[in-house]
């Protein structure tokens, strides 16, 4: 299995409802226990523990150690991103479950569970920073993939990482480069853009074997030409627009729906091009029930 196949895989898994016979079923029924958790009279928080327990032990038990550990974690990270958007869970509970998940699963862990990270707590414009999340955890898989054969692909490609050299530019013109610039928020966010322009710079641009020339972060070169490929249109940029916590997901949804046609090209390129954590953006649109017919495989 391929490590795609594995972090599909795994994300499935995250995303998988609770059964009662779960293997970890015994740990798990600790999160019934009212007093470990704020009033929730729905039962979400419930669910939510269970879920976030459950899945801090899947990593744990499930032999993504190594160096590869926190990328896994990632996932995880993104998964919680989505759940507790979609369930309206604050930062603030969404973080006591998590220091409760630990304690719960503490006697069966066997290595180290994922350290709290939350992409909606001190963080500016959370799926801008995942899309440059993902290009940071496999930018040396892009190079591979741009040494190798050029084929339709290729272009799809490289429309994401222009779109990150794009937000790349506004998140670091908006928040990054002033003085003043110093809240929580603003260094957790420009880390991770910051990591971007590192990998950016090692893989992509001062590569050898790349052939397209790719544009510099720091110049003026516009981003929706790309030598070598068609002008084509973003259909998608509005799914990720930034909605905060509470936003009814549904917001617009005929929108976002009566602009697609087929399947959109962020799609296509999760499908096409052989990359790995892109995949999961196919759960953000499920979760945000923005394509509800079901999505095949291209």
């Amino acid at each position: 299995m391929d490590e795609k196949e594995v972090i599909i895989k795994l994300y499935n898994k995250l995303d998988e409802p609770v059964v009662e016979d779960d293997q970890y079923q015994e740990v798990l029924n600790s999160c019934d226990n009212v007093s470990l958790l704020p009033s929730d009279p729905t039962g979400k928080y419930k669910k939510f523990c269970k879920k976030l327990s459950r899945n801090l032990l899947l990593l744990d038990h499930g032999g993504y150690g190594g160096g590869n550990f926190f990328k896994y974690c990632d996932i995880l990270y993104m998964w919680m991103y989505f759940e507790i958007n979609r369930n309206r869970i604050s930062n603030e509970i969404t973080k006591e479950i998590f220091n409760k998940s630990t304690q719960i699963i503490k006697s069966k862990l066997r290595n180290n569970h994922c350290p709290y990270f939350n992409f909606n707590e001190k963080h500016l414009e959370p799926t801008k920073l995942m899309k440059l999340r993902i290009f940071n955890y496999n930018a040396d898989t892009f190079q591979s993939m741009l040494k190798g054969v050029i084929n339709s692909d290729g272009c799809s490609l490289k429309r994401y990482i222009y779109e990150c050299i794009e937000v790349y530019r506004g998140m670091n013109s908006m928040y990054c480069s002033r003085r003043d610039a110093t809240t929580e928020e603003n260094r957790n966010s420009c880390d991770i853009v910051r990591e971007f322009d590192k990998f950016y710079s090692l893989y992509i641009l001062n590569s050898n074997g790349i052939t397209h020339n790719f544009p510099e972060l720091s110049s003026d070169t516009a981003l929706n030409v790309i030598d070598g490929c068609l002008l084509e249109e973003s259909k998608y940029d509005s799914y990720f627009d930034e909605r905060p916590l509470g936003t009814p997901i549904t917001k617009g949804v005929s929108t976002a729906v009566g602009a697609m046609v087929g399947i959109p090209p962020f799609l296509v390129l999760m499908y096409k091009v052989n990359i790995t954590f892109i995949q999961i953006y196919v759960q953000y649109l499920k979760h945000m029930i923005i394509f509800p017919c079901s999505i095949k495989q291209v």
